[in-house]
């Protein structure tokens, strides 16, 4: 391989006269050269003021979402606040429902309970009269029977009218009902 030649490591004086100097500010551009850089200035100044406006546009942009981000966590902090509040008013109310859906069964129940007691009362009113009905004839026929054994038999024999009640509804006087069932 080929060793590469260094260069010396002294420099040469840089020659500082005036006339080297005057001699590159002296020469005129040529005038394309000048056109080419104005244009290149107009472009770059189009440039720089289409960049302007686009920061411009971009800071507006993001100053527009930072309010809309805190407008949004304004309501979604009221959004909570109202959910808790739901949230709670939804267990009162759900409580509230089992309790009075507990208290309805409840009272469901009672009131078969108390029809069932009725119906037995009934049935045990409708046997009893039944009962009193047929003492009551036997009674009669007896009270007859005796009376014509000891020759009081001047009255010609009747049979006593006794009324057997007829209870389709048991407690029709029942100021409350007025002649109709209760409500249920």
């Amino acid at each position: 391989m080929a060793a590469k030649k260094r260069g010396s490591l002294t420099r040469k004086p840089a020659t500082t006269s005036k006339s080297a100097k005057s001699r590159k500010s002296a020469r005129p551009a040529p005038a394309g050269r000048v056109a080419q850089l104005e244009a290149m200035v107009g472009r770059l100044r189009a440039n720089l003021a289409a960049e302007v406006k686009r920061r411009k546009l971009d800071q507006r942009v993001v100053a527009e979402a930072r309010r809309a981000r805190d407008a949004v966590a304004r309501q979604m902090t009221a959004l909570r606040a109202q959910r808790t509040t739901l949230a709670a008013q939804i267990k009162r109310a759900a409580k509230e429902n089992q309790t009075l859906e507990q208290a309805r069964k409840t009272a469901l129940a009672m009131v078969e309970e108390l029809r069932a007691e009725l119906h037995d009362k009934s049935e045990e009113v409708r046997r009893t009269s039944a009962e009193l009905a047929k003492l009551a004839r036997e009674s009669a026929t007896r009270a007859r029977e005796i009376m014509h054994s000891r020759g009081l038999a001047a009255e010609p024999p009747h049979e006593p009218e006794i009324e057997l009640p007829h209870d389709d509804e048991p407690f029709d006087d029942e100021p409350f009902t007025g002649g109709e069932k209760p409500p249920i």
